[in-house]
């Protein structure tokens, strides 16, 4: 993909992700390409995220340089930059402040995954302890260290990354994280969880059959936002 066409895919999904409520006031995404060593992030606090276009994109290296752009990146700039540099599967990096996945951020209750389609999370999601911003590389570096392998995190009283191989897998991840997270919560006031076995994980296949889930989600996605009216969503 070419870097016109990348900034052109994730303005698109920063709108998306403004549509479903999970960027706002706060909040930022990126993706990386490897031949150049370019990271393309969108703007970060205060930008107005239902209107980012392909020209709002930010274009740094992976020190934190910017390369293309009118205004500063994000303050949590080294949460892009480590992962990228560190994960060759992390193409796609999305701090969020997602209002339902957060919550477990802030109580002390693990997330397990309730629905079939949040088994794609059947390994973990890590909380990240630390009651600091990511601000410097090495802060990063123990996020790094802390996620391993693991698609997700979760950040302390502030709240989620979620990473991908692209930008559609991110914001599929993103969004299946927060509805399994919005679920546990709707339910625990019915009664006990009840979540899924790691051999019913398997069973079920959600790392199967991603890529597939997270292009038609795409193009559901897209469709939408091409009609939206840029209003706040509400629940």
């Amino acid at each position: 993909m070419n870097d016109s066409a990348l900034r052109e895919k994730l303005a698109t999904s920063t709108r998306i992700l403004a549509m479903q409520g999970l960027l706002g006031m706060f909040g930022h995404i990126s993706a990386y390409q490897p031949e150049t060593k370019r990271v393309f992030m969108s703007p970060g606090a205060g930008s107005d995220k239902a209107t980012v276009q392909g020209e709002d994109i930010l274009v740094a290296d992976l020190d934190g340089r910017v390369l293309e752009g009118r205004i500063s990146l994000p303050i949590e700039w080294p949460i892009h930059t480590t992962f990228h540099g560190a994960r060759a599967d992390a193409l796609s990096v999305f701090p969020l402040h997602s209002p339902h996945a957060t919550l477990f951020a802030i109580a002390r209750r693990e997330f397990h995954p309730v629905t079939l389609q949040g088994t794609m999370f059947s390994d973990g999601v890590p909380l990240h302890t630390e009651a600091q911003l990511v601000k410097t590389p090495e802060h990063g570096q123990r996020l790094v260290k802390l996620i391993g392998v693991k698609r997700a995190a979760l950040l302390r009283g502030h709240g989620i990354v979620v990473l991908g191989r692209d930008i559609e897998e991110a914001l599929y991840a993103s969004l299946i994280l927060e509805d399994d997270a919005r679920k546990a919560m709707q339910a625990a006031a019915l009664g006990e969880l009840r979540t899924f076995t790691a051999e019913e994980c398997r069973n079920f296949g959600a790392e199967n059959d991603l890529e597939r889930r997270a292009r038609r989600a795409w193009t559901y996605l897209t469709t939408l936002e091409a009609r939206w009216d840029r209003q706040p969503r509400t629940e």
